[in-house]
């Protein structure tokens, strides 16, 4: 059965549309409005009727053969990290920034060249982005490690993509902390630059202001120690000593602390601003803690950008860019290893002796 919607009305010139009453020519085939049939009276074509020139059906044309895909630029290759899909000569995640050039099912269970286990969702319990899901099927959390940010958007002067092949680590939290800093100038404080401070900095190869800091929370601590053992600690304990309050006590009461505070704001001003420099020390410190907590992430922004800037002028080329941004993005483990063991060693060698 022929399909006459859109085709032209010989009398009218008006194309069919689906609803139309239509009659056709007995002889030839020709389509009419019923109207326009019988305002003519006859098929306008009848006298060709018979021959060569006789109305005929238009015949659908072939469609032009599709050219052949380069096998490159398939998207065969799947993201261990967030299964998207990418060329197959691709070496890093153009959603995420991963490295693709390691065995997928090591690295997160994937089966070879992409494929889905028989239930659908890969073994690490993540499905694959864009992935329907299959009615009766319960739905997973989707991890985006962008944090919904596009790869493509811009953060500062370059891509989010390039910024997350950077960071590498924990970026479903910085990408989206770092797109609120450039867009809306909105800053998070940062509880693990908190707690670390210079250790944290150093952590995310923030080398140079992280040494300065770990310095001189560093030096802190050793002059806080210092004083604290041979100054301060010996002159509560002989205060205490005075009053009559064992050392070996618990909890002394108000009054005992009472006494012991007017006895030590009897002592020369030297002693007595002696005993209080572990706790402006501390104070110190914690206003330290506090500024790189506060700032932190905007440090840490402004060091991917201009990393990011200045890899990209040492290497024009796309990959090769892309194999620097892996190789001095991520973070450093081991110095973070390093720095905890010297800090125990610090912190607890004074107890020991």
């Amino acid at each position: 059965m022929i399909d006459y919607t859109g085709l032209n009305c010989p009398v009218c010139g008006k194309p069919f549309a689906r609803d139309d009453d239509i009659v056709v020519c007995p002889e030839c085939g020709a389509p009419y409005h019923r109207e326009c049939y019988a305002q003519a009276g006859k098929c306008v074509f009848s006298d060709k009727h018979g021959t060569s020139a006789a109305w005929t059906p238009p015949q659908n044309e072939p469609k032009p053969a599709e050219p052949a895909q380069n096998p490159a630029d398939s998207r065969t290759k799947r993201c261990p990290r967030c299964g998207s899909m990418n060329s197959q000569n691709a070496m890093f995640c153009d959603h995420c920034g991963q490295s693709l050039t390691m065995n997928q099912q090591d690295v997160a269970g994937f089966p070879p060249n992409g494929g889905i286990p028989q239930n659908g969702f890969p073994p690490n319990g993540f499905p694959p982005m864009g992935a329907p899901f299959q009615q009766g099927q319960p739905v997973p959390f989707i991890f985006d490690p962008m944090g919904g940010v596009n790869p493509s958007e811009p953060i500062g002067n370059v891509p989010a993509g390039d910024v997350a092949k950077l960071v590498q680590s924990n970026t479903q939290y910085y990408l989206p902390v770092f797109m609120n800093l450039h867009r809306f100038r909105r800053n998070r404080f940062n509880f693990s630059a908190f707690l670390f401070s210079g250790g944290w900095m150093l952590y995310r190869k923030q080398y140079k202001i992280g040494s300065v800091i770990t310095a001189i929370m560093t030096v802190l601590y050793l002059i806080s120690t210092y004083v604290s053992l041979n100054f301060s600690m010996p002159l509560l304990e002989t205060l205490m000593q005075q009053q009559g309050i064992s050392i070996d006590t618990v909890s002394p009461t108000y009054s005992q602390l009472l006494q012991v505070s007017e006895l030590l704001a009897q002592q020369p001003v030297q002693q007595i601003l002696l005993f209080c420099v572990p706790t402006i020390i501390a104070i110190v410190q914690i206003i330290i803690m506090l500024v790189v907590g506060f700032n932190g992430n905007k440090w840490y922004l402004k060091h991917c950008v201009s990393k990011i800037e200045q890899i990209h002028q040492q290497t024009p080329e796309a990959t090769l860019a892309a194999i620097q941004l892996q190789e001095q993005g991520g973070v450093n483990t081991s110095l973070a290893i390093g720095l905890l063991i010297c800090y125990m060693i610090v912190f607890y060698l004074p107890q020991i002796i």
